[in-house]
């Protein structure tokens, strides 16, 4: 018999997200199989076909499973090789028929819609569309850096609103039921060195300036928004960067937009250690909104978004500094909801103050010394 431990310890080195995952969605379908009567044999299977549903991911490149955005739509056909990666993997062992089409079939939907054969009703089998649902609670209610979680309730209105469609009308009274009851939904603490989880995360998430890369931008400004509370989003452009780069070439460019990353951290930010703080946010998977977070969303801008009001005087000596080392600063401040209330009135702000700048780097550029 094949040995799913080492099977789920593989794939939790290559995302720990998968192993919380899996160890949730097979928590959730055993009490829904239980629910519905399922025989010892059968609710063995599903547990099985719950361990190794997802095995088929360590097939998949990092720069698509670690994205910590959504995905496009040539990457997400990608993604959906890891059905028949995992059904190649691991079809030669001795694993049950029942648990093999847990793996094959838990993304088919019951309206023949679903991936890898697009089978509807009756024809998927019984195990699969019971995990389906489970699989599905559990990625609603997790909080990911691109979405915000669902709440149990919210959750449970979505999966009757979807019982027909993606889901077996038949099993979703018994999870709703079932999963309404649970008192306690078991976790699950790592082993994998928090030096390799440092690397990986610094890798996908951060920018070589050790800001955070802009494709975090905005889904964490949207998560700021809708807490409803007053925040700050302060933007930092280097106005003379295309002149460092030209002059004192493009290693002095990247230095100044270095320090200027480390200037704000500190003036800004309180000194918080970016990098810890992103390890925190995957390893927990969630959004810290109580932690200022520095994003590059430019060649030469950045963002700070901040649960608080900084200082008029913190900005401004981060541009006294950084005027002081030969690099030129404007910054734009702007408060939710005081200035902005929306992701469109933000954006519009921002895109004027970089038209603003563009326009006087031009005539920077052409005038003579």
């Amino acid at each position: 018999m094949l040995n799913f431990e080492f099977l789920i310890k593989s794939l939790e080195v290559r995302d720990v997200y998968t192993r919380g995952h899996t160890e949730r969605g097979t928590h959730y379908a055993m009490q829904i199989g239980a629910a519905m009567g399922l025989t010892e044999g059968e609710l063995n299977d599903l547990y099985i076909g719950g361990l190794i549903h997802d095995i088929g991911k360590i097939g998949i490149p990092d720069v698509i499973l670690l994205k910590p955005a959504k995905l496009t739509k040539e990457e997400f056909e990608v993604m959906k090789l890891h059905v028949k990666i995992g059904y190649e993997l691991i079809k030669d062992n001795e694993i049950p028929e029942g648990s093999l089409e847990v793996l094959l079939y838990h993304q088919e939907k019951y309206d023949g819609s679903g991936y890898p054969f697009g089978r509807s009703k009756e024809n998927i089998p019984l195990l699969a569309r019971v995990y389906t649902i489970a699989d599905a609670f559990e990625a609603m209610t997790a909080r990911r850096i691109y979405k915000k979680s669902k709440s149990w309730e919210e959750a449970f209105k979505e999966l009757e609103e979807l019982a027909g469609k993606q889901f077996d009308p038949d099993i979703v009274p018994y999870a709703v039921n079932t999963l309404s009851n649970l008192k306690k939904v078991p976790w699950y603490s790592t082993s994998t060195s928090p030096d390799i989880e440092r690397i990986r995360w610094s890798f996908y998430f951060m920018d070589s300036t050790g800001a955070i890369k802009g494709d975090l931008f905005l889904p964490t400004l949207n998560a700021f928004m809708e807490q409803k509370e007053e925040f700050c989003l302060t933007i930092f452009d280097i106005k003379n960067l295309s002149r460092i780069n030209l002059e004192k070439g493009w290693t002095k460019g990247n230095e100044a937009l270095a320090l200027l990353v480390r200037a704000i951290n500190m003036e800004c930010c309180s000194m918080y250690d970016l990098k810890e703080t992103i390890v925190k946010l995957m390893k927990e998977d969630v959004l810290d909104i109580n932690s200022p977070l520095i994003f590059r969303i430019g060649g030469d801008e950045f963002a700070v978004i901040a649960p608080f009001i900084p200082p008029p005087e913190k900005v401004k000596h981060v541009v006294a500094f950084m005027k002081e080392q030969g690099v030129e600063v404007s910054y734009l401040q702007s408060n939710y909801p005081k200035d902005f209330k929306s992701e469109k009135d933000i954006l519009s702000r921002i895109m004027q103050f970089s038209r603003k700048r563009s326009f006087s780097i031009e005539l920077d550029l052409i005038q003579p010394e």
